[in-house]
């Protein structure tokens, strides 16, 4: 199977000015940030949500790491 279209190059390549160096490419990608919308302080439902989240998190973690070194302690044992 074969494809029969033509490809068309843009002249667009061409006309971009050369780079030289990371922080050149790094200027054409910089994102524009409003200053003028204010910084919301981060207090609510989620926060304590995700606070709870994290020390069930740690818990499990916790009791993982003391279930892994007792089958150890239990291995080494027999």
């Amino acid at each position: 199977m074969t494809i029969k279209k033509s490809v068309k190059t843009s002249d667009s390549v061409a006309e971009m000015a050369p780079v030289t160096g990371g922080a050149t490419i790094a200027d054409r990608f910089k994102l524009d940030i409003p200053e003028a919308q204010p910084v919301k302080s981060s207090s609510g439902a989620g926060t304590m949500i995700t606070f709870l989240a994290a020390l069930a998190a740690l818990a499990v973690a916790g009791l993982l790491t003391y279930m892994l070194y007792d089958h150890w302690e239990f291995l080494k044992d027999a």
